[in-house]
């Protein structure tokens, strides 16, 4: 396909193409905050004290940092995207397999997004006419969204450097105020109808960066370094990504919403409040949706850009019909899913071929890598039905070892034969 738009689709981006550590950061910032993560926090406070989540925020931001900032150094170190990457691990046809589940489930990301920025915009400002209806301000946000990730990479990086420290610096004053307008912390406390376990509260929170993290190559291959790629996810997901699930568990609370910008224009602060919402939104859909073109120019024999338009305007459809009412679930279920995929990404990397891959024309690649599959499947089989743990962890731990062993017994096997072959031509 070659490269397309300099984003680099089909092939390493050159060193002279990287960025520095804090680009790098921004970036994958901008992925980790979203107001989704807000609801999230909110749904986790209705069922556990303040101090339980705090507890479920570290430990699951933990684990997506760690298989996050595995991905992300393998994207930093062969430069290519997660679905080039896939083509090594699942083999050619099998990575068609897996690229079509992250396009398809960051389709769906975009739509949850989307539908969120509609329905918040409309809660926010209710008597702004069409404009502000829910359809519409999907309609218009997931346009916004739609502009950067069409530009690519670029666009996304300057979105993120501008609105980042921003959106930070107003997250911080908001949930300060909603703190002190219910009388501090002491006042933060809420009748427990059902219950959350902080197991069940882990894999909600893995479930809001679940595919971002798996997917982090797709960003981090423009980072000059493995180092610069772990700090980027770090940041990323300890201080935005696990501050904007705290912010909306606080300002559930505090003020009865988890949607900080709601709560904010209830203080009276609504130009802040609708910046936050819109830089939120803007700097995590976008990279949803082009990872998601990425994905799919794995799959079809189409421009990147042209992937973006018509992806882009399904995602938002599905985002103004309320796919977002289903949010707890499709978290959950990402959190099962999505990560066994990671296992045997990093397992076949770093243990398999020993971080040796190789990308260039002559490269001829397997049509399908059935031990890969396998252990993917296993991994999402161990993250269902194993009771105990955490599921996210149970299924990258299994895919990881699965495939380990499977290839260690393929090469006894193969040594077996080899031998074997070998009597029979002296007999």
């Amino acid at each position: 396909m070659g490269k397309v738009q300099g984003d680099y689709v089909s092939e390493p981006v050159p060193e002279s193409a990287r960025r520095p550590w804090w680009e790098i950061t921004f970036v994958t910032s901008g992925f980790c905050l979203a107001v989704s993560g807000m609801f999230a926090g909110a749904a986790l406070s209705t069922g556990m004290s303040l101090g339980s989540v705090i507890i479920t925020i570290l430990i699951g931001n933990l684990l997506l940092t760690l298989f996050g900032g595995f991905m992300g150094a393998i994207g930093a170190k062969t430069g290519v995207a997660t679905s080039m990457l896939a083509k090594h691990a699942f083999g050619k046809s099998g990575s068609i397999i897996i690229s079509l589940i992250f396009a398809i489930t960051l389709i769906g990301w975009f739509s949850v997004q989307a539908g969120f920025f509609g329905q918040t915009i409309h809660a926010m400002l209710p008597n702004g006419g069409f404009i502000t209806s829910s359809t519409a301000a999907s309609a218009w946000g997931g346009a916004l969204m739609i502009l950067t990730a069409f530009i690519g990479y670029k666009a996304i990086r300057v979105l993120s450097n501008i609105a980042i420290p921003l959106l930070l610096i107003l997250s911080i004053v908001g949930v300060s105020l909603a703190v002190s307008g219910s009388g501090g912390w002491g006042g933060l406390t809420v009748e427990v109808l059902q219950p959350i376990s902080i197991m069940e509260g882990i894999v909600i929170v893995v479930g809001t960066f679940a595919v971002g993290a798996v997917v982090q190559p797709d960003i981090s291959r423009f980072a000059r370094s493995s180092k610069d790629s772990w700090i980027a996810m770090t940041v990323g997901m300890f201080i935005a990504n696990g501050f904007i699930v705290f912010a909306g568990a606080v300002t559930s609370l505090a003020m009865g919403t988890g949607d900080l910008p709601a709560a904010m224009l209830q203080l009276g602060l609504g130009i802040p409040a609708i910046l936050i919402l819109i830089a939120a939104q803007w700097t995590s859909n976008d990279s949803n949706l082009y990872s998601s073109s990425l994905s799919f120019a794995n799959i079809l024999n189409m421009k990147r850009s042209k992937i973006v338009l018509f992806v882009g305007v399904v995602g938002t459809i599905m985002g103004a019909a309320g796919i977002a009412d289903y949010f707890v679930g499709f978290l959950s279920t990402l959190g099962v899913l999505i990560p066994p995929i990671a296992g045997v990404m990093i397992a076949d990397y770093f243990v398999v071929n020993k971080e040796k891959y190789k990308f260039s024309q002559d490269v001829r690649y397997q049509q399908v890598k059935w031990k890969a599959l396998v252990a993917w499947i296993l991994g999402v089989a161990g993250g269902v039905f194993i009771s105990w743990g955490i599921s996210s962890l149970n299924g990258i731990l299994i895919s990881f070892i699965a495939l380990v062993v499977l290839n260690r017994l393929g090469e006894k096997t193969d040594v077996q034969a080899n031998t074997l072959t070998n009597k029979e031509e002296n007999i």
